[in-house]
C-alpha cells in the first residue's frame, strides 16, 4: 500500500499510525516488494508492527533467506478443528506471535456433539469453549461478531479454564478447515 493510501486510512480512522499491518496472503506475489514498503512505512512511524497472514513455514523461510526482518505476527486459521501445528511450532521457534482467525469455525462446528458436551460441563457456550481453547494454547484470537450480546459473551472466557482432559479431547478433534484459505500456495516472492 503506498504511503498516501496508508495516510488516508489513518486519517479516516483518526490515527497517527496503525499498530499492526499485515500482508494478507502470499499467493498474490509481490510479497518482498510489499514487505519492503511496509518496512519503510514502519521506519516513518506509520506502522508499529509488521505481520503476515496465511504464510506457511516455507513462505516465512523465504523472507528470512533474503534477509528480511521476522514478522511480528502470522495470522492463520486456527481452532481445535485446524491446529496447523507445523506453522505454530515454526512461529514460536522464531518468536513470531500466532494469531488465529476464525476461532469460532465460522459457526460450522458450534453444534458438534463433543464440543457441546464440554460446554455443558462448564456451563458455557460452545463459542466460549472454542475461544478458551485458543487462549490456553497461547494464541492471539480474534473472534468476529456484530451482535452486542455475542461480543460480551466472547469476553466472558476468563473466569474458567479448561481441564487437561478436555484440552486433550479438543486437541484430537478431526482436522478440517472452515475457510477456503490455503496456506500451501507456492511462494511467488
Amino acid at each position: 500500500m503506498p504511503r498516501a493510501q496508508l495516510l488516508q486510512t489513518c486519517s479516516q480512522l483518526d490515527l497517527d499510525y496503525v499498530d499492526l499491518f499485515l500482508i494478507h496472503h502470499p499467493k498474490q506475489g509481490k510479497c518482498l516488494e510489499s514487505y519492503d514498503a511496509m518496512i519503510e512505512l514502519q521506519k516513518q512511524g506509520l506502522i508499529k508492527s509488521i505481520g503476515v497472514s496465511n504464510f506457511n513455514t516455507y513462505h516465512l523461510e523465504e523472507l528470512e533467506k533474503v534477509g528480511k526482518p521476522i514478522p511480528a505476527v502470522n495470522q492463520i486459521e486456527l481452532h481445535p478443528y485446524l491446529h496447523q501445528k507445523n506453522i505454530v511450532e515454526y512461529c514460536r521457534k522464531k518468536g513470531i506471535a500466532v494469531m488465529g482467525f476464525t476461532p469460532l469455525t465460522r459457526g460450522y462446528k458450534l453444534h458438534d456433539p463433543p464440543l457441546i458436551e464440554i460446554a455443558k460441563r462448564y456451563d458455557k457456550t460452545t463459542s466460549q469453549i472454542l475461544l478458551r481453547w485458543s487462549i490456553q494454547h497461547g494464541y492471539i484470537t480474534i473472534p468476529k461478531s456484530v451482535t452486542p450480546k455475542r461480543i460480551l459473551e466472547n469476553l466472558e472466557i476468563y473466569d474458567f479454564s479448561l481441564n487437561k482432559e478436555d484440552i486433550i479431547t479438543m486437541d484430537q478433534f478431526p482436522q478440517q478447515s472452515c475457510t477456503d484459505v490455503n496456506t500451501n500456495d507456492p511462494w511467488k516472492g
